[in-house]
């Protein structure tokens, strides 16, 4: 970690991450604020979440700090890990006193931290950036009325309503704060670098003509504890008997292998790895029919990244959420949003539209609009255009 003593003091906008997952919205946040003059440095782990190890390659405008080393997604080590480095992203902050802190939420105890800053320092804009629910997004039946899961959620809520200004990642969240503690909040749906280049969209040649038609799933993205496995192999166990199927993987997790012995008796399993190349990853999603989107229903998430990555690239996608994607999904016409106790009935729609090229067509074509209305880089420089304007009045 740069030396306190060393840091710049003329810092504008100070951006803080908990997790290399949402570093992709720091930068393009840090971006955003550059563009109207303001200097700006991102707080961040030096640890890795998404790899569980150190972070190796560092990124300029970036300051990695200490956080402790942890191999399970949910583990005390991990909580620790995050108390500890709210602690010390506001020694940090102390040091800087910035006119601007950007604060992404997770970790709840962020909050908790930078509103203690703002006490002492009124005259700073606060503003926080909550882009997931914890604990409520806890696949974890009941926990929600442990006390510790009281007392976690309040890490959030007890603070997140003195700051000047709240961003939410979906329109979900902002009607469960509402509910809870009746704060207003601005939705800026996530979106990142790179994302607004121009794609082929269209199902490949080989799809739209075979004779004998095979369905073609993808499953992108972290496989974890959150993925409905169960509901997903009632739903393609019961669909291979009406249909071949080839699955497509381009995943990682701990449950990636499971995932992929569990379907196996019923699907063809292609196993991708994981794949960065955009055009390679392009080239997969034009093999597929459909998107896989299937989580656990008392998962509480509105628009997962995966789906996002769906709509980026023009696939529909079958998907069992609720909130944004279940809403746009039935005005768009961008997928099938399945009902687990109608089964039958969903996989009869699945059937019907591998026959019907020109519904296909029109689908991904809808999947890749809405992506580039509500999800595209210059749709989020532009809300948050709309927002920051606003503010400067």
């Amino acid at each position: 970690m740069q030396a306190m003593s060393n840091l710049n003091q003329n810092i504008h906008t100070v951006i803080i991450c908990i997790s290399d997952t949402y570093l992709a919205r720091g930068h393009i946040l840090a971006d955003f604020y550059a563009q109207h003059g303001e200097s700006t440095l991102i707080l961040t782990p030096d640890f890795s979440h998404s790899h569980k190890k150190i972070i190796e390659q560092k990124e300029d405008g970036v300051m990695y700090l200490h956080h402790r080393r942890y191999s399970k997604n949910l583990s005390w080590q991990r909580i620790y890990g995050h108390i500890e480095f709210a602690k010390l992203a506001r020694q940090v902050v102390e040091q800087i006193q910035p006119q601007r802190i950007h604060c992404l939420v997770p970790a709840n105890s962020l909050a908790k931290q930078m509103d203690r800053y703002k006490k002492d320092h009124p005259q700073v804009e606060l503003i926080f950036d909550i882009n997931d629910l914890w604990p409520e997004s806890l696949p974890i039946p009941g926990f929600e009325y442990t006390p510790f899961s009281w007392y976690w959620k309040n890490l959030r809520n007890h603070h997140v309503s003195r700051a000047n200004h709240v961003f939410v990642e979906c329109q979900l969240f902002h009607d469960v704060l509402q509910k809870q503690i009746g704060l207003d909040s601005n939705v800026l749906y996530w979106s990142r670098k790179g994302n607004d280049e121009q794609v082929d969209v269209s199902l490949q040649l080989e799809l739209r003509t075979q004779e004998c038609p095979t369905l073609s799933l993808c499953y992108l993205g972290s496989a974890n504890n959150i993925i409905d496995l169960a509901y997903m192999k009632e739903f393609l166990e019961q669909l291979s008997q009406k249909i071949k199927i080839d699955f497509h993987v381009i995943a990682n997790g701990a449950k990636k292998q499971e995932m992929m012995d569990t379907l196996k008796p019923f699907v063809h399993v292609i196993d991708h790895g994981l794949v960065y190349d955009a055009k390679q990853k392009q080239d997969i999603f034009r093999q597929c029919h459909f998107g896989l989107n299937m989580m656990k229903s008392s998962v509480c998430i509105g628009l997962s990244m995966k789906s996002i990555d769906y709509l980026e690239a023009g696939l529909p996608i079958l998907n069992t959420l609720q909130g944004d994607l279940h809403t746009w999904i039935e005005q768009q016409n961008c997928g099938i949003n399945l009902d687990r106790h109608q089964i039958e009935a969903d996989i009869t729609k699945v059937l019907h539209l591998v026959q019907d090229v020109k519904t296909q067509e029109s689908m991904r074509m809808n999947a890749r609009t809405l992506f580039e209305e509500e999800l595209s880089l210059q749709a989020f420089y532009s809300r948050l255009e709309t927002i920051y304007s606003s503010r400067q009045k």
